[in-house]
């Protein structure tokens, strides 16, 4: 006949009963022996050393007791310290981000929960917003791939139970079984989310770079910046739609491409000239390209940078995630492409004489270090795949008089010509300026900005114009847009043909000279 099952559980307590009671039996008899020899030990050894090496002791056999009756682990993430270490170029922090930006990833997650009520809200070290943040003893439940997980803010305590200085921490508890999940995927995903948090919260900044022969001063910074605040994005910007577009593709593809670039062995960053007339909006370009991707802006003045050395300096000091922009590169340098044409060199043909070496010396002799060789390496050698996700951008108004090495494909990878304005453009200014879509005087507009090329600032100027001197309705305000319109025609034909006079004029008071110099040496038997 079977037992019941309630007479197997009375017997197994029974059982358990028995040999606890012998387990606790022996342990008594062991302790009789050794008490005596741990009061022996405490008397006459050290007190710190019989303290640290008992405490020890005891510590390593509760763990393993604990490991039975608690199978959890714990990651504590610490508050940084405010250490600052100082090299020859001022501070610098040794602060470690990943207690701010596990942070500002339980920020996300305190606030998403109603379990979590004692939160503390703090504000944003960039920014006007506010960091929520959850207060000490508070937990915040999480799940990753099915994995739960614990956080809690905690004060630090010293051996005494004394708060440390109010040093916080984040613990992290989860099962013993998800160690490895934990600290190779879960803690790397935290950090990234953490750090798009921070990142989209900041104040963005416009930045300078100084001058380099102030790199010696004790408080010498290579960047200075203010705070970025430009109103201008791809909406507002006066271009044809489609190129508007295209560009705005080629920004999304490469912002979503890290791993595109990793894997064809190229560093993550894209190169745009940005060419064309004055006027056209290449600098307004700049600032909707970073709007539009939520970047900083490195603004690169070369002429205040000494050496290639130094020009290197001011890459490796740029953060990923921003744009780099040298404007007029064609007025900072010599980078005519002229590169193939010798020099003549002092003392090198039989008629030199000291004043024309003096003149070389003082015509010829580069005013600045900086090369074309250091600032191709700038663009794509070794150093600029320091970091990643960046944006180089050139400007100029003579696109034709830069060396062909600089701005070849794979350093500047998208050519984006600034033109003058058209009606696609003019729409777009019509809506910012007069708020209007559709006019039927439109059509007049285009057939003028067809006949004649006027700048988008030109434009722009006209329709400030209007805006004054009409009542605010559409119809008066186009009708004194296209006056003025007209007369900004006249006066550039009429510049247009005085510069043309001037350049004839130039040219043949040139041949003239060259002439009479040629006539000289030919009355002196030396023809040229």
């Amino acid at each position: 006949m079977a037992e019941p099952a309630g007479g197997k559980v009375v017997r197994w307590q029974r059982w358990a009963f028995s040999n606890l009671g012998s387990a606790f039996t022996n342990f008594g008899s062991l302790w009789l022996i050794l008490a005596p020899l741990v009061s022996l030990i405490a008397t006459y050894a050290p007190r710190r050393l019989f303290r640290t090496y008992f405490n020890l002791f005891l510590r390593r056999r509760a763990r393993r007791l604990l490991n039975v009756v608690d199978p959890y682990a714990t990651v504590d993430i610490s508050e940084p310290g405010t250490d600052v270490r100082y090299s020859r170029y001022g501070p610098v922090s040794d602060a470690d981000t990943t207690y701010e930006e596990a942070k500002a990833y339980l920020s996300e997650k305190a606030c998403d929960q109603e379990e979590a009520r004692a939160l503390r809200a703090e504000g944003a070290r960039d920014g006007d917003g506010l960091v929520v943040s959850i207060r000490d003893g508070q937990d915040v439940a999480d799940e990753f791939r099915g994995v739960s997980l614990w956080w809690t803010s905690v004060v630090g305590m010293d051996v005494q139970g004394q708060r440390q200085g109010r040093r916080r921490f984040l613990r992290l508890t989860f099962h013993l079984r998800h160690r490895r999940l934990v600290v190779d995927e879960y803690l790397p995903h935290v950090r990234r989310c953490g750090r798009e948090i921070l990142f989209s919260n900041r104040r963005r900044r416009l930045y300078t770079n100084s001058k380099s022969r102030d790199v010696y001063t004790y408080e010498y910074k290579s960047w200075s910046y203010i705070d970025f605040d430009h109103p201008t994005t791809f909406d507002t910007l006066a271009m044809d739609r489609e190129k508007k577009k295209e560009i705005m593709d080629d920004l999304d593809a490469f912002r979503k491409n890290k791993d595109f670039y990793r894997r064809t062995g190229k560093p993550w960053k894209r190169g745009y000239l940005l060419y064309g007339p004055p006027g056209t909006g290449k600098s307004t370009m700049v600032a909707a390209m970073a709007n539009y991707l939520d970047y900083d802006i490195y603004d690169v003045e070369l002429t205040v940078v000494s050496t290639n050395t130094d020009l290197r300096k001011l890459l490796i000091e740029t953060t990923s995630k921003s744009i780099i922009v040298i404007e007029d590169i064609d007025c900072s340098l010599d980078l005519t492409g002229d590169r193939a044409r010798q020099r003549r060199r002092p003392g090198q043909a039989s008629s030199s004489s000291k004043a024309d070496d003096d003149k070389y010396y003082a015509d010829e002799r580069p005013r600045n270090t900086v090369t074309l060789s250091g600032l191709l390496n700038f663009i794509d050698g070794l150093w600029s795949a320091c970091g990643g996700e960046r944006i180089v951008v050139f400007t100029t108004n003579h696109v034709d008089k830069l060396d062909p090495a600089l701005i070849r494909r794979g350093r500047m990878d998208m050519h984006i010509e600034m033109s003058y304005c058209g009606f696609e453009a003019f729409q777009t200014l019509a809506k910012n300026y007069l708020d209007i879509d559709e006019h039927e005087l439109f059509g007049v507009v285009e057939e003028i900005l067809k006949e004649v090329k006027l700048a988008p600032a030109d434009v722009a100027e006209c329709l400030m114009t209007a805006k004054r001197a009409g009542s605010g309705e559409p119809t008066p305000c186009l009708e004194i847009l296209i006056d003025e319109l007209k007369k900004r025609a006249e006066e550039k034909e009429k510049a247009e043909a005085e510069a043309k006079a001037k350049a004839k004029a130039w040219a043949e008071a040139e041949a003239k000279a060259a002439a009479e110099a040629n006539a000289a040496e030919m009355a002196r038997g030396n023809p040229r």
